[in-house]
């Protein structure tokens, strides 16, 4: 078997207490690097020592093998558990080389043929102490890590799944600069160098897609860099799962009756994945958030989501006892009987990474723990370990996890969605046990008025204008799970400051005024465009009633760049003066943008139809009236 041996070196400080009183003498011993597991008859210690400038010796310890239940306990309480053997001592001064890392190696085998330094039963996990000791006897400093002894046995290994998810806040910020979060940039440069080196590993992420498509539009050469990196993950073996554009809680938006701007925020997360990375995300499986309820999973199913893995601490277990098996599929049931599939994510192993300071410790936890969890489960066992944001100090864990999940005799690597077709049916059922949610009421009202508005300004432009996109994006933007209320509301002033501009491009003379010399002509009515591109608008018309407008009070036209001069054809009622109120619109249903509006003063000097039609009646009457009257007193 190939041997293999962490070689990360790291800085701080470790987390663990020496179990003696530390004599006068300080220094401080750090595990720097470890083979995961025992390989050919011999385990391998990287130690770095500092502080100490005496002579002294390392004084290896292998204590009782350890349960599931007990290895978080080391972390702790590791003088529970007593030696099974006499020490090994290794002197300092013949192990230590000049940059101040010990080299140790320590043989173990289950007999004592070959005179090991420790004879162990395979098939166990053995915690380990190894101290620095003085010539005066004084403990110096001490760790305790697990080693990993397996069995030559033929056992079916462990399916593991391996979930990475990468989420932060957006980087567009509401002036419409970038400003993008150093610790998800150093996730995602971390992730992308360990699966494009291991591209035949099978690994599930979650990416956030505003971040992905500002890094594409970014001119920093470090962003375009990542960008292409995270271009590259698309000949390698992930899935890739689906995610809104922006950070959002699924029951917040159910809640507040605006389901429709998650699925939109899907939608567009979706589009950018598929578009930037070359991949289509895969919708079947969804990590639950922690305020779900049951509707939420119901309006969940509609989007595409058949799976979901869940989160202990979210779940009320109804089985006999409060164990949940964390390795076989579970049903969340609801309050109407419905059933949803469902994994669940085990809290020991997917915590080992960050409960310990010392990152290595950390990786050696995890394998050890999931040896535990293999050599106790059933063959068709699942085990389940995600990864949220790994933007750690040493930026070869994730890669070193990788090589070391290929390589371990008592796992197998697959991805999550080979992992759900186990039947349901005797399944652990479980009632959902949701966190109070963040109320998105107000956001969800502003979002949808600005989407409205963002739709007017796009029936103006009527093309892909540049700030159709830019205004999109703050719209969205606002959504973001990570902002306040005050940093939404940022979002939502910036764009109306932009949609305010646009109205003031379009201008007409307050008054103009036209001569009617005829009861219906057209009149010329003149506005100026400042766009550098044609706009659609929306023209309404009002008079004060002695006017009428023959093809109607609503006239749809374009205007091009530079001044406009429309005809519009009117028709006066009476002679005299009257005044037409004009307001231009956005031509859409609901004309939400009103770009200008004036007044034109009609005079109208030659008599309608209908007056000259009523003057030859009056002087008809007035001449039969003249000549009746001029009959009856001549024949007087």
């Amino acid at each position: 078997m190939k041997k293999f041996l962490f070689t990360l070196l790291i800085f701080g400080t470790t987390c663990f207490s020496p179990v003696s009183a530390l004599g006068e003498t300080s220094g401080n011993l750090r595990l720097v690097g470890q083979s995961p597991w025992v390989t050919n008859g011999e385990v391998n210690f990287d130690l770095r020592v500092s502080g100490f400038n005496g002579d002294g010796v390392f004084r290896i310890t292998a204590h009782e093998p350890v349960t599931r239940t007990a290895l978080n306990t080391l972390k702790e309480e590791s003088e529970l558990f007593s030696p099974i053997s006499d020490p090994l001592t290794l002197s300092l001064k013949e192990r230590l080389n000049s940059s101040g890392v010990a080299s140790l190696q320590v043989s173990i085998s289950s007999t004592s043929e070959n005179e090991p330094d420790f004879v162990l039963t395979p098939g166990m996990v053995y915690p380990f102490t190894i101290e620095l000791v003085a010539d005066s006897g004084d403990v110096i400093d001490q760790i305790l890590t697990p080693v990993i002894f397996t069995s030559e046995e033929n056992r079916t290994p462990l399916q593991t799944t391996l979930s990475l998810i990468i989420n932060g806040p957006p980087p567009l910020q509401p002036d419409g600069n970038l400003s993008f979060d150093e610790a998800t940039l150093e996730s995602l440069q971390i992730v992308s160098d360990a699966v494009n080196t291991h591209p035949e590993i099978p690994v599930g992420l979650q990416l956030p897609p505003a971040i992905i498509v500002e890094l594409a539009r970014s001119n920093e050469l470090s962003h375009t860099e990542l960008s292409n990196n995270l271009n590259q993950m698309a000949s390698a073996n992930i899935a890739l799962f689906s995610t809104p554009f922006v950070s959002a809680d699924p029951e917040a938006w159910r809640n507040s009756g605006n389901f429709n701007i998650y699925a939109g925020l899907v939608n567009h997360g979706d589009i950018v994945l598929e578009d930037r990375l070359g991949l289509t995300p895969d919708r079947s499986v969804l990590f639950l958030s922690s305020t779900a309820k049951g509707e939420t999973l119901d309006q969940l199913t509609q989007l595409g989501s058949n799976y979901f893995l869940v989160d202990p601490e979210s779940l009320i277990p109804r089985s006999i006892g409060d164990t949940i098996d964390t390795t076989s599929m579970a049903k969340i049931v609801d309050g109407n009987g419905e059933v949803y599939p469902a994994r669940v994510i085990d809290q020991q192993l997917n915590g080992h990474l960050t409960s310990v300071e010392d990152p290595i410790l950390g990786m050696q936890f995890l394998l050890a723990d999931l040896a535990l969890i293999s050599w106790s489960s059933s063959e068709d066992s699942v085990i389940s370990l995600v990864i949220t944001n790994p933007f750690l100090k040493e930026i070869f864990l994730i890669d070193a996890l990788l090589e070391n999940l290929t390589n371990a005799p008592f796992v197998k690597m697959a991805h999550l969605s080979e992992t759900l077709s186990q039947p349901i049916e005797n399944a652990q059922s479980f009632d959902l046990w949701p966190q109070e949610v963040f109320q998105v009421n107000t956001r969800a009202y502003n979002y949808e008025l600005m989407t409205n508005v963002l739709d007017a300004y796009y029936s103006i432009l009527g093309i892909s204008h540049p700030d159709i996109a830019s205004l999109a994006s703050l719209v969205e933007t606002s959504a973001a799970a990570e902002l306040s209320e005050t940093e939404s509301d940022e979002y939502l002033g910036a764009f109306y400051t932009i949609i305010s501009k646009v109205s003031k491009q379009f201008t007409a003379p307050e008054e103009q005024s036209v001569r009617l010399t005829s009861r219906q002509a057209e009149i010329p009515f003149t506005i100026e465009n400042q766009l550098d591109n044609p706009a659609n608008v929306s023209i309404h018309l009002k008079s004060d009633g002695r006017i009428r407008f023959p093809e109607g009070e609503t006239v749809n036209t374009t205007l091009l760049p530079g001044n406009n001069r429309i005809s519009l054809l009117v028709e006066a009622r009476a002679s005299g003066d009257s005044q037409i109120e004009i307001r231009v619109y956005s031509p859409d249903e609901n004309n939400l943008i009103e770009l200008e509006s004036t007044r034109i003063l009609i005079r109208t000097t030659k008599l309608s139809g209908v007056g000259v039609f009523l003057l030859i009646i009056a002087l008809g009457v007035i001449a039969f009236w003249w000549f009746r009257s001029n009959r009856t007193r001549n024949a007087s």
